[in-house]
């Protein structure tokens, strides 16, 4: 199990890496990615496939554009659209519901001491990237599945759900590649 462990940190690291604003180094973590996936051993080896699948076609999209190509499409997909924001709490709540879950989200960093501040960068507690970093960082396997099952999936099946509507994104494939990951480690937990 330990061994599971240290492997889905590292590829949760590396994707929230993939998630943040590009830089020159996005093939260096496309392919950091592909390493870390081909290791991870509590997946199927069909599962891995599609995975990998996924993480090409995002490869070939993002190679096929120069980075303030890249900048571009991603402040206009993740900045400038809510519908496509990595605030997951957006897509599942509204006002008052959701204010109490970033305190919520926020006061389980805090007693995780997970670096909320440090980490986040301004984003709110509950940015895609963040809750991954978070996640990384967390050693109580309940609260990890707890976690994953009760809002991570839930808000990542309805961002992807609004990426269906815009396959050609260049970061659509990359949507679905971790609503994958996500979605297997649920079923495992």
């Amino acid at each position: 199990m330990q061994t599971q462990v240290s492997q889905e940190r590292g590829l949760y690291s590396i994707l929230a890496n993939m998630f943040q604003y590009p830089k020159e180094d996005i093939n260096t973590l496309v392919q950091e990615c592909k390493e870390s996936l081909l290791n991870q051993n509590q997946y199927s080896k069909e599962l891995k496939g599609s995975m990998l699948k996924l993480l090409e076609e995002f490869q070939s999209n993002v190679e096929s554009m120069t980075l303030d190509d890249l900048e571009g499409v991603y402040s206009y997909t993740f900045e400038l659209t809510s519908e496509y924001t990595m605030d997951l709490g957006h897509h599942l709540l509204d006002g008052f519901k959701r204010s109490n879950s970033l305190a919520t989200i926020k006061a389980m960093y805090r007693e995780n001491e997970f670096p909320y501040a440090e980490e986040a960068k301004g984003e709110l507690p509950d940015n895609l990237v963040v809750i991954l970093k978070f996640l990384d960082s967390l050693r109580d396997e309940d609260l990890k599945k707890n976690f994953r099952e009760d809002f991570l999936i839930k808000g990542l099946e309805k961002l992807s759900k609004n990426f269906d509507g815009n396959k050609k994104n260049a970061y659509y494939p990359l949507v679905k590649m971790i609503q994958k990951v996500i979605e297997a480690d649920v079923r495992l937990d």
